[in-house]
């Protein structure tokens, strides 16, 4: 079965708020991770930072998600990693 991501609204707006090419590079990374066979081997576990359980890394930026079921995630949050853990 194939992964899905789905944005929250404030995720959402956040993503919007990005510049075209890190929202491409977002997108590109997203459409690499639902080909993926081993999921767990990309994305890092966050522990202490309740409801995120994982994070993807994008260069200086961080998508913080939420594992809703075995395939499905939810992206609570997108931004730099300098102020996305605060």
């Amino acid at each position: 079965m194939q992964i899905s991501f789905v944005f929250t609204s404030f995720a959402e707006s956040k993503f919007r708020k990005l510049d075209r090419m890190l929202r491409e590079r977002v997108r590109s990374k997203l459409r690499e991770l639902k080909k993926h066979d081993d999921i767990g081997s990309v994305l890092k576990s966050l522990t202490n930072f309740h409801p995120a359980t994982h994070r993807l890394r994008i260069g200086q930026y961080r998508v913080i998600l939420q594992r809703v079921s075995e395939h499905e995630f939810l992206i609570l949050d997108i931004g730099n990693r300098s102020n996305i853990y605060r």
